[in-house]
């Protein structure tokens, strides 16, 4: 999911688009299906915790351009593991294409979060098969995401799982 950035804090448009209060401003869709729920109806709805603005700071961490188009691939697999997208082999290439497109869409300045602890020490962590710990920002059990910022637009690409 897309929104317009309208503060001097990227974190406030960021929370914006994750509690679903946020209108792409291109009008493109956004596919937001989280997984089945034993906790309550509300996660369908809002599926992210509410967090507050420091917590941002603390749970995610700055990566390269590399590394968030992996993860964009990544996020497609289950488990967040590329490997586990059909004919990913035969695949690759075209969905690397695909998830530069995405994010063209903000910018050669853009800058990329992600929830991934391993990025923590290293912004350009190798994340097409990552085999690291999440740091959750939903009420699931795992979560696995990509926060892009530009001047004009914050992105939130993200997948649930449940145990």
């Amino acid at each position: 999911a897309v929104g317009p950035r309208t503060q001097d804090d990227w974190r406030r448009d960021v929370q914006a688009v994750m509690m679903r209060k946020a209108k792409d401003p291109r009008d493109w869709s956004a596919l937001i299906v989280p997984p089945p729920s034993s906790a309550s109806a509300a996660t369908d709805e809002k599926p992210f915790a509410d967090l507050r603005l420091e917590e941002f700071d603390r749970l995610l961490y700055p990566v390269g351009r590399e590394s968030a188009t992996q993860l964009l691939v990544a996020l497609q697999g289950e488990f967040y593991q590329s490997i586990n997208i059909p004919n990913f082999a035969n695949r690759e290439k075209q969905l690397i294409v695909c998830a530069k497109r995405i994010l063209s869409r903000f910018g050669l300045d853009a800058r990329f979060y992600t929830n991934a602890a391993e990025a923590r020490d290293d912004p350009n962590v190798d994340l097409v098969n990552p085999d690291t710990e999440w740091n959750c920002l939903s009420e699931f059990t795992t979560d696995c995401g990509l926060v892009v910022v530009s001047d004009s637009e914050v992105g939130v690409f993200w997948a649930f799982s449940e145990d």
